[in-house]
């Protein structure tokens, strides 16, 4: 993997002081995951064992484990039968990262002859860019990586709307 052929960014700017270097432990998890039932139920287990050893609250551990299962869906579609798709989950303070690295070619779903409330899929990214903090899209010449990261909710945010 060493040419980026397409490459998007989006995310709020890190907290200074959040991260490696703390003093903590920071647990984290590999998996290869074949498509198939189990490997989204996996993935979602083990993201909330990590997020919830990081602290994340109840409603950012639901924010991630969806952004992450439409990032996996993705993957799986783009994997053949043949190939896995990694997933690297790492916790840190405050935080949880993950990156779910496929096989496949990432093709923005172009769709202008219907609209996207009358569209099959192509929600997921979108998904992906509301519910965590960073996210991160990479095509390589032999595959594609998404990135994602969330954090715990600083004080005033995550909870419903004020009127």
């Amino acid at each position: 993997m060493t040419s980026v052929s397409s490459h998007i960014h989006a995310g709020r700017p890190a907290e200074a002081g959040v991260g490696a270097g703390m003093g903590h432990t920071q647990p984290s998890i590999q998996l290869e995951l074949c498509n198939g039932p189990d490997s989204t139920r996996r993935l979602r287990v083990e993201l909330d064992r990590i997020a919830s050893a990081c602290d994340l609250t109840d409603g950012a551990r639901f924010d991630l484990k969806l952004a992450a299962t439409e990032a996996l869906t993705n993957a799986l579609k783009g994997a053949s039968d043949q190939h896995s798709v990694h997933v690297l989950i790492t916790g840190r303070a405050g935080a949880v990262d993950v990156e779910i690295t496929d096989r496949g070619h990432f093709r923005p779903p172009v769709r202008p002859e219907q609209s996207a409330l009358d569209a099959e899929g192509g929600r997921g990214i979108p998904l992906m860019l509301a519910l965590v903090d960073e996210v991160e899209f990479s095509s390589f010449h032999d595959g594609t990586r998404v990135r994602m990261s969330k954090r715990v909710p600083r004080s005033g945010e995550g909870g419903p709307p004020a009127f």
